[in-house]
């Protein structure tokens, strides 16, 4: 589990170099079986569940909580995408979290102008504010 979180990336194509496009590790903290095969893959998404249901370590399932969009499957997925797409709709994006965000960034990225940036640093510090100042406004 360590090296998945320290590697990321590297870990993954190791490990499809050693065992192949189908392998079993122990990914944050469960047994998972890791498909790394892009047809296989995109069967298991658009089957809904006759046969292979996909899903997620405990430990994510415990973050994410077990009711999030990727935990459910069959028509409880349907119905919760449903939900979400009209939250989500392009007008709601357009109008209010577009301009919200783009007003948020302006005013971090103007002094990263001429400089050098740690943008792992920065990431979480702007998400960090933007956390805080929502909270702070509610």
């Amino acid at each position: 589990m360590i090296e998945f979180l320290k590697q990321g990336p590297v870990f993954m194509t190791n490990k499809r170099l050693r065992y192949g496009r189908f392998f079993k590790s122990n990914l944050l903290g469960s047994p998972t079986i890791v498909s790394m095969d892009p047809e296989l893959n995109r069967y298991i998404l658009v089957s809904e569940a006759k046969g292979l249901i996909p899903g997620y370590p405990q430990s994510m399932l415990e973050m994410l909580g077990e009711f999030n969009i990727a935990a459910v499957h069959c028509s409880a997925h349907k119905h919760l995408r449903g939900a979400l797409l009209v939250l989500v709709h392009l007008t709601v994006i357009k109008d209010r979290l577009l301009p919200s965000i783009d007003s948020f960034m302006r005013s971090h990225l103007d002094n990263w102008e001429g400089k050098i940036v740690d943008i792992q640093h920065k990431t979480k510090e702007v998400s960090w504010k933007r956390n805080f100042l929502k909270k702070k406004n509610s």
